[in-house]
C-alpha cells in the first residue's frame, strides 16, 4: 500500500495539472493569460515558481510595522496601519518576535525569511517521515523484521511526496506566508504528543499562538485534558512571548488588536482562497470581490454572512474541544489534538488555502487507522472519502473559478468541503481511532507514561 501511494500522489498532481494547462489552452481566452492566473494555477507552476523566492505576503506588512514601531515606540500599530492606512496586518505584535532580530531591510530581508521559510518546509519532510513511523506503530503496522527496513525507506518515501506535492504547503512557500513556519511546528508538536512528551508539544504550540491566536485555544484544550506539561509549556511559551512583546511594543497593543479581530470577524473575506463558511456565503451572496484580491478592503458587512460565520464558529470550535474531552486513549488524544488544530483553524472568518498546511498530519493519522482494519465493513468507503479529501485538499483545482459569476460558485469552497469530509472520516473511524463513544472524561495524562507500547497501539 505505500507504495502504491508513492506513485499514487505525484501522479495525480501532475495529471490534474496536465488536465489544467490542457484546459487553458482549450479556453478561448487561455492563452492570453499568465500561466499562474487564477483560473488555470497548478501545482507545477507554483513548484517552478518557488525557486524565485520573492513571495511577502507576510514578510512586507510585519516588516513595515516592525520599522514602524522601531520610529515610534509604544505607538498604536493597528490604528496606523490597519484602521488608517488599510494595510492588512493580521497577527499579533508579538508575531514580531520572529523578525526583531534580522538585521536587513527591503528586499534583503525578503530574500533572508524566504530561505528561512525554504528550510521550514524541508523540515517538514523528516517530521512528517518521524511522526509517519509513530503512527505506524501505534496503530500496529508492522515496520519489524523481514522487510522492516523497506516499510522504513517507503514511509519516508510517502513523507516526502506528500509534503512536496501538498498544495497549501506549496502555496504558503510561494506567497511567503510566516504559515509554513507554523505548519512545521504542527508537524513536531503531533510527533512529541505522539510519542508522550506532551510538554515539548505544549512549548511548540505556544509558539504558534504567538503568530496564530486562535491557537492559544490549545491551553483550553489541554485543561480539558488535565494535561499538566502540556499546559505549562504552552502557557510559559506563550507568557513570555507576550511579556517580550509587552517590553518591546508597550502593553497596550492586545485591546487593540480585539478590535482587528473584531472588524474581521464582522466582514471576512470573498476573495476566492477564503475557505472557510464567511468565504463562502460572501461569495454565494455576491458580497464583495471574488476573483480579484483587494489590498486595503475587506468584504462589505452581512447580517446574513455574520450569523452564519459566528454559527460555524461555535460548532467547529465546540467539536475541536469536545474531541479532547472524550479523548480516553492515547490514540483518541494524538487524534483529538490533530481535530483540534484542523477545528481552530476552520472556525476562522478568514481561513486561506494555505493555512490547510495543518491537514497533513491528519491525513496520515487516518491512513494508518484504516491500514489497520482491511476488513472493516465500510473500509472501501472510508478509504474513497480519504482519497478524494486529500487529492482536493492537496491539489489545486482552480478551473473551478470560472463559476465565480454564476449560482454554482459555491464549487469554489472545494477545501472547505474537503475539510467537512476529514471531520466527518474522523467521526466514522471513531471506534478504531479509539474514542469513547460514552461521555467518560480524559484520564490523566500522568498515567500514559505507564503505558505499555501494546497500550499505545
Amino acid at each position: 500500500m505505500l507504495r502504491r501511494v508513492c506513485v499514487f500522489i505525484p501522479s495525480v498532481m501532475v495529471a490534474i495539472s496536465a488536465c489544467i494547462l490542457a484546459l487553458r489552452h482549450l479556453h478561448p481566452a487561455g492563452l492570453a493569460w499568465a500561466l499562474d492566473n487564477s483560473y488555470f494555477s497548478n501545482n507545477i507552476i507554483i513548484l517552478r515558481d518557488i525557486r524565485h523566492l520573492v513571495g511577502d505576503d507576510s514578510w512586507t506588512p510585519m516588516l513595515a510595522v516592525r520599522d514602524w514601531l522601531q520610529r515610534h515606540p509604544g505607538g498604536d500599530a493597528y490604528d496606523y496601519f490597519f484602521f488608517d492606512m488599510g494595510t492588512k496586518f493580521q497577527y499579533p505584535l508579538s508575531s514580531l518576535l520572529a523578525i526583531q532580530w534580522l538585521p536587513l531591510q527591503g528586499r534583503d530581508a525578503v530574500h533572508a525569511l524566504n530561505l528561512l521559510n525554504l528550510a521550514a518546509w524541508f523540515s517538514i519532510f523528516p517530521g512528517m517521515a518521524l511522526l509517519n513511523l509513530r503512527l505506524a506503530r501505534m496503530f500496529a503496522v508492522r515496520t519489524a523484521a523481514p522487510g522492516r527496513s523497506a516499510r522504513t525507506v517507503w514511509i519516508g518515501a510517502a513523507s516526502f511526496l506528500a509534503t512536496l506535492c501538498f498544495y497549501p504547503l506549496l502555496r504558503g512557500v510561494y506567497l511567503g506566508q510566516i504559515q509554513v513556519l507554523l505548519d512545521a511546528l504542527f508537524v513536531f508538536a503531533c510527533y512529541f504528543y505522539a510519542s508522550r512528551r506532551s510538554g515539548l508539544a505544549g512549548v511548540l504550540l505556544g509558539l504558534s499562538a504567538l503568530v496564530k491566536p486562535q491557537m492559544a485555544l490549545f491551553l483550553l484544550w489541554g485543561l480539558l485534558r488535565r494535561d499538566r506539561a502540556f499546559v505549562t509549556g504552552l502557557a510559559a511559551c506563550a507568557g513570555a512571548g507576550y511579556v517580550a512583546s509587552g517590553l518591546l511594543y508597550g502593553w497596550s497593543w492586545p485591546q487593540s488588536y480585539l478590535r482587528v479581530l473584531s472588524f474581521i470577524g464582522r466582514h471576512g473575506e470573498s476573495f476566492y482562497a477564503n475557505q472557510s463558511m464567511n468565504g463562502l456565503v460572501n461569495r454565494l451572496l455576491g458580497n464583495g470581490t471574488n476573483l480579484i484580491w483587494e489590498y486595503h478592503r475587506f468584504a462589505p458587512y452581512d447580517g446574513v454572512t455574520y450569523a452564519l460565520t459566528l454559527l460555524s464558529t461555535g460548532l467547529l470550535l465546540a467539536g475541536g474541544l469536545w474531541s479532547a474531552r472524550t479523548a480516553v486513549t492515547p490514540r483518541a488524544a494524538t487524534a483529538s489534538l490533530m481535530v483540534a488544530g484542523l477545528c481552530f483553524t476552520a472556525a476562522s472568518p478568514v481561513a486561506w488555502e494555505h493555512h490547510y498546511g495543518i491537514l497533513l498530519p491528519i491525513f496520515s493519522l487516518l491512513f494508518f487507522s484504516l491500514l489497520e482494519i482491511p476488513d472493516a465493513p465500510d473500509r472501501r468507503r472510508r478509504w474513497l472519502l480519504l482519497g478524494v479529501a486529500f487529492v482536493t485538499v492537496a491539489n489545486v483545482l482552480s478551473p473551478l473559478n470560472l463559476l465565480a459569476t454564476t449560482r454554482f460558485n459555491i464549487l469554489q469552497s472545494y477545501e472547505f468541503f474537503a475539510v467537512l469530509g476529514v471531520l466527518l472520516l474522523v467521526f466514522l473511524s471513531r471506534r478504531d481511532l479509539g474514542w469513547s463513544v460514552g461521555h467518560r472524561r480524559a484520564p490523566h495524562p500522568q498515567a500514559f507514561p505507564g503505558l505499555t507500547d501494546v497500550s499505545w497501539r
